[in-house]
């Protein structure tokens, strides 16, 4: 009976150690700061992506290699993505004691401020802003999990 608990205590150190991807497509838990990071790269590739497209005429390269096929949300659900991570992520920070962490979420992740001036605009040191990114990101990660901004492909597939 002590060797099936050690080899079903090992089973889950094993499941903890694997990458996020491979947790997911288990059926595993992901952490909340795993689930804003996703979320988080999803806003930032569609952010860049309607920045880019938005009424400039790019000059094509026929000698350069093509990257092939990238998929894309059409563009008003891409648009209504961001506003819902933008809208959902400061729900989540709406306590009143938590306006510098707001800040610190506007600054640093929708603005995407460079980490030193994004401190210097929070105006807090560098080890507080350290732990209140860490605050945003597990509570913005709770609550894109809760309203089901994530995954973000059952998000784009709905």
């Amino acid at each position: 009976m002590l060797a099936g608990a050690v080899s079903g205590r090992s089973e889950a150190r094993a499941e903890i150690q694997l990458p996020i991807n491979v947790r997911r497509a288990r059926g595993g838990k992901m952490k909340a700061t795993e689930i804003f990071d996703t979320c988080y790269g999803r806003y930032r590739s569609l952010h860049d992506w309607l920045e880019d497209t938005t009424g400039k005429v790019r000059a094509i390269d026929l000698e350069s290699p093509s990257s092939g096929y990238s998929w894309r949300p059409a563009r008003g659900r891409a648009c209504e993505y961001l506003a819902d991570f933008e809208r959902i992520g400061r729900q989540s920070l709406r306590r009143p004691q938590w306006k510098g962490r707001l800040k610190l979420f506007e600054i640093y992740f929708l603005h995407s401020m460079e980490y030193r001036n994004a401190i210097k605009l929070v105006g807090v040191a560098e080890g507080t802003f350290d732990y209140w990114m860490q605050e945003v990101k597990r509570s913005a990660g709770r609550e894109f999990s809760r309203c089901g901004l994530f995954p973000p492909s059952r998000y784009f597939h709905s």
